[in-house]
């Protein structure tokens, strides 16, 4: 009967060592997921912060190209303005010219 009664108390020394043995293993596990959670969160703030200032620089350059071309019709709009009033001006210097000579 004692061998039965040590059998029992060492299993159950046995079993509460192998809980304490999972227990430090799963806190272990816990921990590493953690670290391994961060690195993933700052990997992907550290991508989304890359694409976002692709995303800005893209949009800059955009922008940039858009306001050359606004800029160049705007020019190309004031030159056939200038050619317009010049040759408007002419027609009238001319007009003007008709009227002093009484034709």
């Amino acid at each position: 009967m004692e061998d039965v009664i040590k059998q029992i108390v060492d299993a159950e020394k046995e079993a509460e060592e192998r809980i304490e043995k999972a227990k430090e293993e799963a806190k272990e596990i816990v921990l590493k997921a953690r670290e391994e959670a961060k690195l993933i969160e700052k990997e992907v703030i550290e991508d989304a912060e890359k694409q976002a200032r692709i995303l800005i620089e893209k949009a800059r350059l955009e922008g940039e190209d858009e306001a050359k071309k606004i800029l160049e019709e705007g020019e190309r709009e004031i030159d056939e303005l200038k050619v317009k009033a010049t040759n408007n001006l002419e027609r009238a210097i001319s007009a003007g010219i008709a009227l002093v000579r009484g034709s």
